[in-house]
Formats: structure tokens, sequence, C-alpha cells
């Protein structure tokens, strides 16, 4: 027999309206093999009539079907067609004169009352869910004092997408708690649910949501557990890519002497290192680190180099970059050795074509810090040496130009 598709017009948990339908499907010679929430089988044959009808049956996936169950009702006529995700049986007959399921509705009211409460857990369950996303979200975002950048390098955006797809899944089960409470409450007062009634033909946003839930889903597969795994190794200086960053010699001037710590062929004081991000496509580390000059000063340059998929967060973040570098917190070599309060110059440099440049500088000369944004790209140099980073504008200009 041909197999045939149909988009499903129905809620499943719209019982009337689901039933409605198999019967009009089977009119028209079109009978069920397999319900689906997006879409059902069919097998073709001659028209005919059949009596389709939904039981409440809860089950886990590893539990078998109820087959004293199924007996039961095979020996009154009924055949157990499929099942609605592991809520409910569709169960059919072609005899006319085969009796109703239920004749006691205060008995049947039992089993819809336990599956709209499972549903109701459900719900709950959802709900507390998006409250946690969103609280551990929040915390990715404000905790360190540096939205912008935990936006980009964090799972924050990956969780915003499965907060949105969550609170979207508690809208899509609000009408289906209406329709089972309904459903407990008119068999509580005794009238028997009935099995015919008006449905859709369409539901125009059925696929749609889908598809974006698709979407989301590999967004969040591609930001979690791929990307993490495309960037992170050390590198070679020379195997910097995507921009020319500036160079430590540069701004130490011709008595530069480099210095190094070797260890299993890896340089771990002078090298590069890419990420990959769902916001930040390409994000480069490059430190370059310098003999101790005659003062006891370590000479040492971080530059942070990031591409962003969202060109108006680069001049944010530049600006955030900044200012949480002169809080002197981030790693132990950036920190100072007191305790005392330091006080900062900062310099902006507007006329330089690009969308932010400013170069900060601590009173006593031991710290500087640039950051650089265009069109999407940012630059953030941390330095510590002789040198003036105010000096060399043009290099870091050069950084984030396409």
């Amino acid at each position: 027999m041909k197999r045939v598709y149909k988009l499903t017009p129905v809620r499943e948990y719209d019982v009337a309206g689901v039933e409605s339908w198999l019967e009009d499907m089977a009119r028209r010679g079109l009978y069920l093999k397999k319900f689906r929430p997006l879409f059902c089988t069919f097998e073709r044959g001659e028209p005919g009539e059949v009596r389709y009808r939904l039981e409440p049956h809860r089950r886990v996936l590893d539990d078998e079907l109820p087959q004293s169950m199924l007996e039961l009702y095979e020996q009154f006529g009924w055949d157990c067609v499929d099942e609605v995700n592991c809520s409910m049986l569709i169960f059919s007959t072609r005899n006319p004169d085969a009796p109703e399921l239920h004749t006691d509705p205060e008995l049947q009211e039992t089993q819809w009352r336990k599956l709209y409460k499972s549903a109701r857990n459900g719900f709950v369950a959802n709900l507390l869910l998006a409250l946690v996303i969103l609280a551990f979200a929040g915390y990715l975002l404000l905790g360190g004092g540096t939205p912008v950048k935990s936006l980009i390098v964090t799972s924050v955006f990956s969780l915003a997408l499965l907060e949105l797809w969550v609170i979207a899944q508690l809208m899509v089960s609000i009408p289906d708690l209406s329709l089972l409470s309904a459903a407990a409450r008119r068999l509580k007062e005794g009238v028997p649910l009935g099995h015919r009634a008006v449905y859709p033909r369409r539901r125009p946003w059925a696929v749609p949501a889908f598809l974006v839930s698709l979407i989301v889903l590999l967004v969040m597969i591609v930001g979690n557990y791929i990307l993490p795994f495309t960037g992170g190794g050390i590198r070679p200086l020379d195997e910097v890519q995507n921009f020319t960053p500036l160079s430590l010699a540069s701004l130490e001037g011709p008595g530069y002497q480099p210095d190094a710590y070797v260890s299993v062929g890896t340089d771990y004081a002078n090298f590069s290192r890419q990420e990959h991000y769902l916001l930040c496509w390409h994000q480069w580390e490059v430190v370059e680190t310098g003999k101790w000059s005659e003062d006891g000063q370590w000479t040492r340059m971080e530059i942070q180099w990031y591409d962003l998929a969202l060109p108006f967060l680069a001049r944010s973040l530049a600006q955030e970059q900044l200012e949480a570098a002169t809080r002197l917190e981030d790693d132990i070599w950036w920190t100072a050795p007191t305790d005392e309060t330091r006080t900062w110059n900062i310099t902006q440099y507007p006329g330089q074509g690009l969308d932010y440049l400013a170069v900060a500088r601590e009173e006593s000369g031991r710290f500087q810090i640039a950051a650089a944004a265009l069109d999407g790209r940012t630059a953030v140099v941390r330095y510590t040496g002789q040198g003036n980073l105010s000096d060399h504008l043009e290099e870091i200009a050069a950084m984030v130009h396409p």
C-alpha cells in the first residue's frame, strides 16, 4: 500500500478534534499508521467508516505497552493503531457495533486527571528550568563585571537561545493544559467526552516553529560542543592569522631581548592562541615576553583580538576591556604589587579613522593599555615595559583595519 504523509492540523490533546480528523481521513481512504504532533503517516486504501478513540496511558520509554489492556480492547473489536507522545493510545474499529471503550465517566476522569497532572508537572519543571537558565545566564553575564566579553566568550548566548526555546515550549503547553483540564472537569461532572468536533484544517505556525527549534538546537550543539574543540592550541607567533599584531620588539626598541620558557617544544612565554565562539568566529591571544629590565620590571605584552559577529559590540567591548584592565585584577603578571589606589591617565584619539581608540597609562608608567575598535573588530593591548603605546597608534589601528 502507498504511504501518505499529512501535516497534523490538530493539537494532540484536542481529543475530539483528533478523532474527527482521523475518521475524515478514513473516509478519504487514508488510514493512520503513525501519529506525530507535526505530521502523520497514513496508508492508502478503500474509503470506509472507521471510529478512532484516544485512551490516556502514560508510560516511560522503557515500559512495554499494556498487553492486558490491548487484549481486552481487542476482544471488544478495537485495535491499537499507535500512541501519542507516550501519553495516549489510539484505538480504531471498523465494526459499527463495537461498544465504546468507556461508559463510566468517573473511571475515565481518573485516567484523564492523571494525564493532566503529569502535563502540569512537566509545565512546572520547564518553568523551573527557565528560571535556572535565566539565573545562570545572568551570573555568567554580570558576575565578572565584563558583560560584553561574557556575552561573547561564554555560553551566555547559547543559554539565551535555550531560554527562548523553553519559554516557547511553556507557551505551547498552556493550551494543552487547558484542553486536558477541560476534559477532566467535564468527566468529573458526569458528562461523557464528545467524539466529534470542528477542527482546524491546518496549523500554519507548526512547521516554522519546528524549524526554529531545530536551528536553535543546532546552534547550541555547535556553540557548546563543536566550537570549543576547534581552537585553544598554543601556536608560534608567526602563525597568527586575520591580523598583524603589534610587536613587542617595536615597543622596546633596538635593545630588546626576548625571554623564553620552553617545555616540550613549546615556548610558553611567546605564543599565540586562537579560539572560536558563536559571536566571535576568530579570537586571538598573542603573548610576547622580554628579559627583565634593569630596574626589575617585567617586559611583557598581551594582545586580545576579536572579530565579532555583531559589529555594534566592538566599541563597547573595547571600552569595557580598557576599564577592566585598569583594575589590575586579571593575571598575576599584571597585578599591582601593592594595594595602593593607582591613577590612570586615559587619552582618546578620535581622529584615527576608528570607532574607538584610547590609551591608558598608569601614573608610575609601569602599566599601559590600548584599546581599538572598527567595524566589528576589537584589539586590546596590555603592556609593561620601557616603550610608549601612544607612539604606536598606527600599528594598533592597523590591527583592527579590515
